[in-house]
């Protein structure tokens, strides 16, 4: 890319950017690749989408929200382990099954089931039970 190119794109001044092209400066690998750079290639990385899938808060929300003391708020793990828990649930366990029973969408506990690959069959059972 031409440094008239660079400015355009990512904002950095022509004189930043020879400061930079210096042999003692530490971003000269970064000059370097900037200058070698096809401007059409850096254009479609810049348009592409990124595909990041955020971690699904709303069931976490749901149940933490109607647990009012909250040194019993349940985290993303251990929301999780729950629907793997094999041995008794205690009342917060069995209170956070209830509250997603009742209060949470069908949306946000597919989400968090998908997101977690959790088992369909896990989360039948415990929430028929």
């Amino acid at each position: 890319m031409k440094v008239k190119e660079i400015h355009s794109i990512f904002g950095v001044a022509p004189a930043t950017f020879f400061d930079w092209s210096k042999d003692d400066n530490k971003k000269l690998a970064l000059a370097k690749l900037l200058k070698n750079i096809d401007v059409e290639e850096v254009l479609q990385l810049l348009q592409k989408e990124e595909t990041v899938v955020a971690k699904p808060m709303m069931l976490l929300s749901t149940v933490n929200c109607s647990i009012g003391n909250k040194n019993k708020h349940f985290t993303l793990t251990s929301l999780k382990k729950l629907f793997y828990k094999k041995d008794d649930l205690n009342i917060y366990d069995k209170y956070a099954l209830k509250t997603i029973k009742n209060e949470a969408t069908r949306e946000e506990l597919v989400d968090f089931t998908n997101y977690y690959k959790i088992p369909a069959v896990r989360v039948n059972k415990l929430l028929s039970a």
